[in-house]
């Protein structure tokens, strides 16, 4: 497989996708939407597969000078004792065997993947916005928003949890809403003042309450800043007014308010944050198909993890790796039917991963992804 490879997003799955045919001697241009990268996005905790896919790429060290190790946790509830309860030296008995996790922004590893890609003379193309594409049984054509056009040997779609790509590939697969709404947040030291004693610390925090979990963590081992999370369940979907471009004053007050009596300064450290990031949550059932002919997914494009599995960069991080791999080795036909057959288990292990958080049932560890190291991690043939 030696065509040139078009690669529709450079976020974290894309960029990794291209990094990864270049390792295997496979041309590829990525084609960005975005007019530049910036300082956007919020917080992920990267799994210990895709801290090796990672250090695959020889950038481990980057990864951790950029990051922060979950070393030390504990989950909370709002009078800050162990929800574990019973099960809290079952759990660390678990955690004991398991390779570090790293909490990172979404900017901070776009940064580290998009500094190797320059490295490594890998075209990305940005405000390169996908209208549609055409394929024959020689090539694939794409043309984008701003009119123009390129062509290449497959399509490889990496643009996100909304992938158009997915639409033109796989119409009827509509995006349903998840029952569940998130924010993301990023806060400096100098917003927190006192309370950098209670979140500026090296263990990060889980809170559980009756319809939402809250995490807090720092992030970068420089940054003089932490980040935090909450992902609630709704049932009835909100409207975009309503929730996604609500008014921060109005989003930062009604989310410290349920904090209101915690033994924690929650509601502070909310009410001190300027950057926020609302999301309603959307997803696919689990796709069964990942291609049509030259064109394939990855990525959220493919998974659209559910956020409390926590595992929607790592799964990209790993298709990227499988993905190159499978070119490298067989021409297009084989390496996507090889690609769908190798990662359809994994891929319902984190799908089913997010009960974890809902319900604490930790009596069948083996059948959640948090609990193992991944997939197989060699480049060899």
């Amino acid at each position: 497989m030696n065509d040139k490879v078009m690669i529709i997003g450079g976020g974290v799955a894309g960029l990794a996708m291209s990094l990864f045919l270049k390792k295997a001697n496979i041309e590829s241009v990525v084609y960005e939407q975005a007019k530049a990268y910036s300082k956007v996005g919020g917080h992920f905790v990267m799994h210990p597969s895709g801290i090796a896919m990672m250090e695959l790429l020889g950038l481990s060290e980057e990864l951790m000078n950029n990051s922060h190790a979950l070393t030390d946790f504990a989950v909370l509830d709002k009078d800050n004792n162990s929800v574990i309860g019973e099960m809290e030296e079952e759990l660390e008995g678990e955690l004991a065997d398991m390779p570090v996790f790293v909490n990172i922004t979404r900017y901070h590893l776009i940064d580290v993947l998009y500094k190797e890609v320059q490295k490594q003379g890998i075209d990305v193309q940005f405000d390169k916005r996908l209208k549609q594409f055409m394929q024959d049984p020689e090539q694939v054509v794409v043309e984008f928003e701003d009119g123009t056009e390129a062509v290449g040997s497959i399509l490889i779609g990496a643009d996100g949890v909304r992938s158009k790509t997915r639409q033109q590939l796989f119409p009827e697969k509509e995006l349903q809403y998840l029952g569940k709404t998130g924010v993301y947040a990023i806060v400096e030291n100098d917003k927190l003042c006192e309370l950098q004693q209670y979140f500026a610390q090296d263990a990060a925090l889980m809170y559980f309450h009756e319809n939402f979990n809250f995490f807090v963590a720092k992030h970068h081992p420089t940054d003089k800043a932490i980040s935090w999370s909450i992902i609630t369940t709704e049932p009835e979907q909100l409207s975009v007014a309503a929730f996604d471009e609500k008014p921060i004053e109005q989003l930062r007050k009604e989310l410290g308010e349920r904090f209101a009596g915690w033994e924690m300064p929650i509601q502070q450290l909310v009410e001190s944050t300027d950057h926020l990031i609302a999301k309603t949550l959307f997803r696919i059932e689990l796709m069964q198909q990942y291609s049509v002919g030259r064109a394939v997914l990855i990525g959220d494009a493919l998974h659209t993890a559910d956020p409390n599995a926590g595992m929607g960069t790592t799964l990209g991080l790993e298709d990227a790796m499988v993905l190159a791999k499978l070119l490298r080795d067989n021409d297009y036909v084989q390496a996507f039917a090889q690609f769908q057959e190798a990662r359809k288990d994994r891929a319902e292990k984190v799908y089913h991963s997010a009960n974890l958080l809902e319900s604490l049932e930790l009596d069948n560890t083996d059948d959640y992804a948090l609990f193992d190291e991944g997939i197989d991690v060699s480049w060899e043939k």
